[in-house]
């Protein structure tokens, strides 16, 4: 008499997360990724942030310049990685990666997830490495204002991860991911992020993609608080924060727009 043997099946979830380690390995040790995702963020923060003369001048009761300066390179860093990732994403799907994806018993649902996972590992990386610069260096900031500025760090990817899909599927595959990351360096100089602008500059910055973000994750401290500076003097102005969340939502709207017009191009094309 004969036993029959059964082979274990393999769960659903085990090859997901095998992709997703793989997927997040590749990500974070790309060398372009990892110098500008997460080295250059670091080392703006401790070179406007941490070795400088005001570094700990009082930023209301909730911490000091050290600490606005860290949160803002925090934001900017998070939606720099997850446009990184989500532009290489949306060029992988226009080389047919996808359709190759759909074949796998996970499916395109599969892929979707772990991509977004990447995307958010990719954001929350650099926001960790820039905040555990900040705690061993000149940052003064209370409990509420760690928590809230890493979950609002995170919070300002959303245009910028729907900013990197669109990206992907208009520019050609071989200078997506560079032209789509290099606009969100220039969305921080124009947005406040990199450093404080003053009128005209200050009120064009607002309509920028990255003003919201950068504000939005600085809020714990600032509480709205903007510093300006003109004639060698600093000036306090007072911002709305209907004013950053507007300014997230609309570039959000704009830039899943963009995407749904990127996706129907590339439709028409095939």
């Amino acid at each position: 008499m004969t036993t029959a043997t059964t082979t274990p099946r393999l769960r659903p979830a085990r090859p997901a997360l095998s992709y997703l380690a793989i997927d997040v390995r590749r990500t974070v040790l790309n060398p372009a990724n990892l110098f500008f995702v997460v080295l250059f963020p670091l080392a703006m923060y401790l070179l406007f942030g941490a070795i400088q003369s005001y570094a700990d001048t009082d930023v209301n009761e909730h911490g000091n310049v050290a600490a606005s300066v860290m949160l803002a390179m925090a934001s900017y860093s998070a939606c720099l990685g997850s446009t990184s990732s989500t532009s290489a994403t949306a060029v992988e799907l226009s080389g047919g990666w996808g359709r190759q994806m759909a074949l796998t018993r996970s499916g395109l649902r599969g892929y979707w997830g772990v991509k977004l996972a990447t995307a958010s590992f990719n954001a929350l990386i650099p926001i960790a490495v820039v905040m555990v610069a900040g705690a061993f260096t000149a940052v003064r900031l209370d409990a509420q204002g760690w928590v809230l500025g890493l979950l609002l760090s995170l919070l300002g990817t959303v245009p910028f991860a729907l900013w990197g899909l669109a990206m992907g599927s208009l520019l050609p595959p071989q200078s997506a991911v560079g032209i789509a990351t290099s606009l969100v360096t220039l969305f921080g100089f124009l947005g406040n992020a990199f450093m404080p602008l003053s009128g005209t500059l200050l009120a064009v910055g607002r309509l920028t993609p990255m003003y919201g973000a950068s504000a939005l994750a600085r809020w714990p401290l600032t509480q709205g608080t903007t510093y300006t500076y003109s004639g060698g003097d600093t000036h306090a102005t007072q911002e709305h924060l209907w004013v950053v969340v507007a300014n997230l939502v609309v570039w959000t709207l704009v830039f899943a727009a963009l995407l749904v017009a990127a996706r129907r191009r590339s439709t028409r094309r095939a």
